[in-house]
C-alpha cells in the first residue's frame, strides 16, 4: 500500500494496528483518509474483513469511508461491518432480538410515530400536554434511554413528585405500546442491544470473537449508550481506535458526553495518541482566528491546527445597523463572489444559531434574486405523501403495527372515519390484541355501512400481503402505488401541489428501484430499514446551484469555498442559556470554531447592533467570540484595517447601548425654524460650525460604475449621476433593495476603494 499520501502523523495512526488508539482529528486534518488507510492497511497486513468493525454517525461517512476503503484493498472491504451505530444494531437485533420477546419483523419508529403515540396515550390517560408538553416527554424519554434507564429507574432519580409520577406513567406506557406493537424507537437500537449483550452472554460472546478490531469515528459524540457498546466489544480484544475532536464536540444538549474523548487514556492507560493537527482545508488566516478563539476554552485537549495552503483572504467583518442591514451585506458579498470570483452558489453556506434568524435573511436573498435553501426543512421521506405509502409497506411487514394502520386506513379516503376507527381500537384494547386482528373479527356494534368500507380495506391489505413474496421489489411497490389508490388521488388535476406530491411518489419508486439496484439484500424490510436510517445530512445535495442556510450545529460535517456567520452579539450567540454556565459557554465557543472552520477561502462575520427577534427589539453587545479572535486578522468592509473599529489602542469598543434620548440637533449647523444661528448658546457672530466649514471641501464626485456603501443600504453600484450642485441626483442599485435615488448633497454614501 503507497503511504505516500499520508503525512507523517496520519501514517503513524495508520500504522499503530494493536492495542487502544486515540486519533485526535483537528478540523479539515484528513481523518476519513487516516481511518480508510488504517482499516485497509489491517486487511493487508492479514486481519480478516470479517473481524473489522467500523461505526459512525450518518449513512453518508459509511458509504463514504467503504467505498475509500474497496479503492484500497478491492472487494473484500464489503465483509468488514462498517455503518451508523444504529444501523449495525439494527444487523444484530434482526438475527437475535427474539431472545428479548420481539419478532424479527419488527418496525422502527421515526419521531412523527412517537408523537402519534405520546398523543393517544394522553388522550387514553387524560393528561393535559399544558402539564407535560409532547415534544418534552418525547425528549424526556429519549435521554433516559441514552442513559440505559427504564421508566423505573428514572422515576428514583426525579423529584417523585406528582409531575415525575405522572411522567413515569407515560413513560412506561409508552414502552408498552411499542412492544405491543413490535415496535422499536431509534434509542431502543442501541439500548436493546446493550440488552441482547447483557441477557444473553454466548451473543456478546460471539460479536467478541468476531470483531476483533473495532473503529469509532466522531468518537466526542458519542453518548453514554454508544459508549457502554464499544467498551462491551472492546473489553477482551482491546483493539479500540476511535477518531475525533473535542473541539468538535456540539451535541451536549442531546446526551453526547466530551468526557467520553477527554478521558480515553482514563479508560485505558496504555493508549497511544496521535494528534493529526495538519488542515487540508482552509487557510491560515482562518485557522488563526479560530486557533485563538477555541484556546479560550479550559476543558480541551492542547491542539493547534496549522496548513501550508497560504494566508489566504483576511476576515470580513461587517457591524450592521439591524438585521435587514446585516443580510443586504450577505446578499451584496454572495452577488460579488459569485460574479467577481466566480464562486458557485452551492459553494456558499449562511450560518446562524437558531432557526428564527434565517427569516430575514430569507427575505433578502429573495429580494436579490439569490437561489437559496434553508437546510433542515422537510426531509423527502417527512413528506405526508412519502410517509403514507412507507406507512402501506411498513403495515405489510408487520400487521402489529397499530400506529401504521391507523395512518392510512383511511388514505385514500375510503368513509372510515374517527369514530368507526375509534370503536375498533376500543374493541381491541378490550381483548388485548393488535388492531388488524379486529379488522378480521369486527364487533356487532359496527353499523353495515362502515363494515362494509373496513372489509373492503381489509380485502385489499390481504390481497397484498399475498402478493408481497411473489413479486420483485419494484414491481411490488409500483403495485402498491397503484392498488392503494395512493397515485390515483394526486391524478387528474391542474393542482401545482397535488401534482408535485404526484411527482414525489414517482420519486419514491424510483428510490425504491436505486435500492434494488444497488442493494445485495433485496426485500422489502431491507429497503424501510434503509429509509428510516436515513438522516437530513445523508439527503444533502453537494451539486446544487443554490445558497444553503443553515444552523451552526446542522454545519457540523460540512465544508464550503465560502461561508457567513451572522448573529454575532452577545445574547444570541452565545445565547443566554449558555452564559449561566461555564460547560454550556465552553460548548457554545465550540460551536462558533466549527462554524468558522467549515470555511475554505472566505470567511465573513456579522452582527446587528438592533435586532427584531421573536417580535421583540434587542440592543446586543458585541460577542466575546469576536473579541477573543486577532484583530489584525480581520478587515470591515472599507478593507482597512480592523483597528477602525476597535479604536488605537486595538481594545474592543464599548458594546452598543439603547440610545439615551437626546434634546434635538441642528443637521449641518442649520438653525432651526424661526432660530437665527447669533440666538443659539455658545455660537458667537462670525462664528462657522464644523460641519459647515466640511461641507465646503470639494464634493466626492461620483461616476457610472463606481461601487459605493450606503449606511443602510450596503453595498451597491451607481447607475447614474444626473444634474449639478444642491439639484445633484444619484441612482444606486443595492442588491437586496433594488434601485435607490438620493440627493448627492446629503445622501450618506461613500466611495469604495
Amino acid at each position: 500500500m503507497d503511504f505516500n499520501n499520508l503525512n507523517p502523523m496520519q501514517r503513524q495512526a495508520v500504522e499503530n494496528l494493536n492495542g487502544p488508539l486515540l486519533i485526535i482529528a483537528g478540523a479539515g486534518s484528513g481523518k476519513t483518509r487516516t481511518m480508510t488507510f488504517r482499516i485497509a492497511h489491517l486487511m493487508e497486513q492479514g486481519v480478516s474483513p470479517y473481524s473489522i468493525l467500523a461505526l459512525t454517525f450518518t449513512n453518508k461517512a459509511a458509504k463514504e469511508m467503504l467505498s475509500r476503503v474497496e479503492e484500497l484493498v478491492g472487494d473484500k472491504a464489503q465483509q468488514a461491518w462498517i455503518g451508523t451505530f444504529h444501523s449495525i444494531c439494527v444487523r444484530v437485533l434482526r438475527r437475535d432480538i427474539e431472545k428479548l420477546g420481539y419478532q424479527r419483523s419488527f418496525v422502527i419508529y421515526d419521531d412523527d410515530d412517537q408523537m402519534r403515540i405520546l398523543k393517544d396515550i394522553y388522550k387514553q390517560m387524560d393528561i393535559d400536554d399544558k402539564l407535560i408538553p409532547h415534544r418534552e416527554m418525547r425528549s424526556i424519554i429519549s435521554d433516559a434511554k441514552n442513559r440505559l434507564l427504564t421508566a423505573d429507574e428514572w422515576f428514583k432519580e426525579s423529584h417523585k413528585d406528582f409531575r415525575s409520577q405522572r411522567i413515569h406513567d407515560i413513560f412506561a406506557q409508552y414502552d408498552q405500546r411499542l412492544r405491543k406493537a413490535n415496535a422499536l424507537d431509534f434509542d431502543d437500537l442501541i439500548s436493546h442491544t446493550l440488552q441482547l449483550f447483557v441477557d444473553h452472554p454466548p451473543v456478546l460472546a460471539h460479536y467478541r470473537q468476531r470483531f476483533q478490531y473495532v473503529h469509532v469515528d466522531e468518537y466526542q459524540d458519542t453518548n453514554f449508550a454508544q459508549y457502554s457498546l464499544v467498551r462491551l466489544l472492546t473489553e477482551e480484544s482491546r483493539n479500540l481506535c476511535v477518531v475525533g475532536d473535542d473541539d468538535q464536540s456540539i451535541y451536549g444538549w442531546r446526551g453526547a458526553d466530551i468526557r467520553n474523548i477527554l478521558e480515553f487514556q482514563k479508560d485505558f492507560p496504555d493508549a497511544k495518541v496521535v494528534k493529526l493537527e495538519q488542515n487540508y482545508r482552509s487557510t491560515s488566516t482562518i485557522l488563526d482566528a479560530s486557533n485563538q478563539l477555541i484556546a479560550n476554552n479550559t476543558g480541551r485537549m492542547e491542539k493547534k491546527l496549522w496548513t501550508d495552503i497560504g494566508e489566504g483572504e483576511p476576515i470580513r467583518f461587517y457591524e450592521a445597523g439591524d438585521e435587514q442591514e446585516e443580510g443586504a451585506w450577505v446578499c451584496e458579498r454572495i452577488r460579488r463572489l459569485h460574479k467577481l470570483e466566480k464562486v458557485p452558489y452551492s459553494q456558499m453556506a449562511v450560518l446562524y444559531r437558531m432557526h428564527a434568524q434565517s427569516r430575514v435573511l430569507e427575505e433578502m436573498l429573495m429580494r436579490a434574486g439569490i437561489p437559496y435553501r434553508v437546510f433542515g426543512g422537510t426531509r423527502f421521506y417527512d413528506r405526508k405523501e412519502i410517509r403514507d405509502a412507507l406507512a402501506y409497506l411498513r403495515l405489510l411487514i408487520n400487521p402489529q403495527d397499530d400506529v401504521s394502520l391507523k395512518r392510512i386506513i383511511n388514505v385514500p379516503k375510503r368513509s372510515i372515519g374517527d369514530a368507526t376507527v375509534a370503536l375498533l381500537e376500543e374493541e381491541a384494547i378490550s381483548k388485548d390484541v393488535p388492531l388488524y386482528i379486529v379488522l378480521n373479527d369486527m364487533p356487532d356494534t359496527l353499523s353495515s355501512r362502515p363494515r362494509k368500507c373496513v372489509m373492503a380495506f381489509t380485502e385489499l391489505f390481504n390481497r397484498l400481503l399475498a402478493m408481497k413474496e411473489a413479486m420483485p421489489l419494484v414491481d411490488f411497490v409500483e403495485m402498491m402505488l397503484k392498488e392503494t389508490g395512493l397515485l390515483a388521488q394526486y391524478e387528474n388535476t391542474n393542482d401545482e401541489e397535488l401534482i408535485t406530491k404526484h411527482d414525489n411518489l414517482m420519486e419514491f419508486l424510483g428510490a425504491v428501484q436505486e435500492f434494488q439496484n444497488q442493494s445485495e439484500e433485496k426485500t422489502l424490510e431491507a429497503f424501510l430499514e434503509n429509509a428510516a436510517l436515513v438522516t437530513d445530512l445523508d439527503m444533502q445535495g453537494e451539486t446544487q446551484q443554490y445558497v444553503t442556510l443553515m444552523t451552526m450545529h446542522s454545519a457540523k460535517g460540512l465544508e464550503y469555498d465560502v461561508v457567513f456567520i451572522t448573529g454575532l452579539e452577545e445574547g444570541l450567540f452565545p445565547s443566554h442559556r449558555s452564559m449561566q454556565n461555564d460547560d454550556r459557554l465552553e460548548e457554545e465557543r465550540r460551536l462558533c470554531y466549527v462554524g468558522m472552520t467549515r470555511a475554505r477561502r472566505y470567511l465573513h462575520l456579522s452582527l446587528a447592533r438592533r435586532r427584531m427577534l421573536f417580535n421583540q427589539i434587542s440592543y446586543g453587545d458585541r460577542s466575546r467570540f469576536l473579541k477573543e479572535m486577532p484583530k489584525s486578522l480581520m478587515t470591515d468592509v472599507w478593507g482597512k484595517a480592523m483597528r477602525k473599529h476597535f479604536g488605537k489602542d486595538e481594545e474592543p469598543r464599548d458594546a452598543y447601548q439603547r440610545p439615551a434620548p437626546r434634546p434635538p440637533k441642528m443637521s449641518f449647523g442649520a438653525p432651526g425654524i424661526g432660530q437665527k444661528l447669533s440666538d443659539i448658546p455658545g455660537v458667537t457672530k462670525g462664528f462657522v460650525p464644523s460641519v459647515a466649514r466640511k461641507a465646503e471641501a470639494p464634493p466626492q464626485v461620483f461616476e457610472k460604475g463606481d461601487r459605493v456603501l450606503h449606511k443602510k443600504f450596503g453595498e451597491g453600484t451607481v447607475l447614474q449621476v444626473e444634474g449639478k450642485g444642491s439639484e445633484a441626483r444619484i441612482t444606486i442599485s443595492f442588491t437586496a433593495y433594488g434601485e435607490k435615488q438620493f440627493a448627492l448633497s446629503i445622501a450618506p454614501i461613500a466611495k469604495i476603494e
